[in-house]
């Protein structure tokens, strides 16, 4: 698996669906994702809802990456760099048995591994979608390792099914 925690990529095994739009709205890096296409053809990228059936992730932005950083540096995570409403993109779609560093719900319970998961409201991974006790009706992978993380988001890592 790929160490780094500067990536929403973990663990793939073939070329991924890798695909830039336009966001709808403010979108986070780790966060669930769909692609579509306008009226005039151009590609949009909006927010998963509960339960969406999707595998498609907003990534962290590589071309360019953002912030100026070079490997050597320390400092803001490419994760924690959100794109803003109407900002190019990156997404990537991920299949069977890949797995990616995905943020982690509120709803979610104590240790989300080795749960079934699927997105809530917020395009955020969980195995409660609603923080009711409701399990997805379309899981999209298994948690695999929950990440803690001090001052970001906890992060967890899921294979996808």
């Amino acid at each position: 698996m790929i160490a780094e925690y500067q990536s929403v990529l973990a663990q793939v095994h073939n070329e991924n669906s890798y695909l830039e739009g336009e966001a709808d709205s403010g979108l986070d890096p780790g966060t669930g994702a769909v692609a579509y296409k306008d009226a005039d053809g151009n590609w949009h990228i909006r927010q998963a809802t509960a339960d969406e059936d999707t595998k498609r992730v907003v990534r962290e932005q590589r071309n360019p990456p953002r912030g100026g950083m070079t490997v050597t540096d320390t400092g803001t995570s490419a994760l924690e760099q959100s794109y803003n409403t109407g900002d190019n993109t990156e997404t990537i779609g991920f299949h069977r048995y890949d797995r990616a560093r995905l943020r982690v719900s509120p709803n979610a319970s104590a240790d989300p591994t080795d749960a079934e998961v699927g997105w809530d409201a917020n395009g955020l991974i969980s195995d409660d979608i609603d923080g009711a006790g409701a399990v997805p009706d379309n899981p999209v992978g298994r948690g695999i390792e929950l990440i803690e993380r001090a001052t970001e988001d906890d992060l967890l890592v899921v294979e996808f099914y």
